[in-house]
């Protein structure tokens, strides 16, 4: 099953105003000079060590949004020597270990993130999925609740999603509905994942209309690129007996995913179609 953490924890646009500017031997340039800018502003005088971290965070973030772990983690260090108490710090270092496939760097820091700050709802839902993607159901579900239960968190959605994947796969069919749907309600346009497996509850109850219907929402705009939503509405047209539209879904797959395993998959089901 896909991993939502690297599509449904795509990095906050908002805190990417460095992209553009970092390179992978570049960060420790962009530190200096924003630094030595920033102290030097006549009308609020220097910055604050804590000001200064702050901003170092945000620089990471943008070295994490051009593909950069690395150059993050360069200046979450210096963040950390200016002012080790930011949750935001943490967090972002936690991105940047699941970035490395870090999974357990990735975890202490998420952990860290909210130990320092229990309503971080970002962090939650990060800590939430990577304890989900341990099996460690019970410990994952205080977190995402905590996020997805936040009125003011406007990406919701995301813990909604692993909510929705945590109790599909306790075989809580009822709970694992009620998050999706809350999850496609909320950001129908960036619920890829949690139409894929609302698809899934839809065909464990053989309604095949409805599980085409879910499969083929994620696929579409945002969600194009999501190859195991792709063959999984392959897989409900051939079971729908709609062979003629299943087979250009797998042709489709072929040619989409040369040499992969899902093109593998998409050859074989070719083979079972009348």
């Amino acid at each position: 099953m896909p991993l939502i953490l690297t599509r449904e924890n795509a990095l906050d646009s908002k805190r990417s105003y460095a992209s553009g500017l970092l390179t992978a031997w570049g960060v420790s340039v962009i530190l200096i000079g924003l630094l030595s800018a920033c102290a030097g502003t006549k009308e609020r005088g220097p910055m604050s060590s804590r000001e200064k971290a702050r901003t170092l965070v945000e620089v990471a973030n943008g070295a994490l949004s051009e593909g950069d772990p690395t150059g993050a983690l360069t200046a979450l260090v210096s963040a950390e020597a200016l002012d080790d108490s930011l949750p935001e710090l943490y967090h972002s270092r936690a991105l940047a270990f699941i970035a490395k496939k870090n999974t357990q760097a990735a975890l202490e820091n998420a952990q860290k993130a909210v130990t320092i700050f229990p309503n971080y709802s970002d962090a939650c839902t990060t800590l939430g999925k990577l304890l989900l993607d341990q099996g460690r159901f019970s410990e994952a579900e205080t977190y995402l609740k905590r996020a997805a239960t936040d009125s003011l968190y406007r990406d919701a959605y995301r813990a909604q999603t692993s909510l929705g994947i945590l109790y599909y796969r306790q075989s809580k069919w009822t709970l694992a509905q009620k998050e999706l749907d809350s999850a496609i309600d909320s950001e129908p346009e960036q619920s890829c994942v949690a139409f894929y497996y609302r698809g899934h509850l839809r065909m464990k109850d053989s309604n095949m209309a409805s599980a085409i219907r879910d499969y083929s929402r994620a696929t579409q705009r945002l969600c194009g690129g999501f190859g195991d939503a792709h063959y999984a509405l392959g897989v409900a047209l051939a079971k729908n007996r709609q062979y003629s539209e299943a087979r250009k879904k797998f042709i489709e797959i072929r040619d989409r995913y040369p040499d992969s395993a899902l093109a593998t998959q998409a050859m074989e089901g070719l083979k079972y179609l009348p």
